[in-house]
């Protein structure tokens, strides 16, 4: 059945948000702070983060939530990898 055939107008998305982007921009942001405390969560985060806003990218969605959801994730993974580092170099 077409909206035609039962008289309703067919539902459009108005803001041009998506789950994807608001996903990678929560699990970017959470990323960076975990990374600081717990680098090992801080990283998965950080690459679900990307991994999300890549997928958001590919379906169309070009807007400031999936630029932050990508670039906070690169920041959770770059943190966790120095503070990692750090870490072992210290505890070494």
């Amino acid at each position: 059945m077409s909206s035609e055939q039962t008289g309703t107008a067919p539902v459009r998305r108005t803001g041009g948000s998506s789950g994807l982007a608001t996903g990678a921009l929560v699990t970017g942001v959470v990323g960076v702070l975990l990374s600081l405390l717990i680098p090992i969560v801080g990283l998965v985060l950080g690459v679900v983060a990307i991994g999300l806003g890549i997928a958001a990218r590919r379906g169309g969605v070009r807007n400031g939530q999936v630029t932050t959801g990508l670039v906070t994730g690169v920041l959770a993974v770059v943190i966790a990898v120095v503070g990692s580092v750090i870490a072992y170099n210290v505890l070494t």
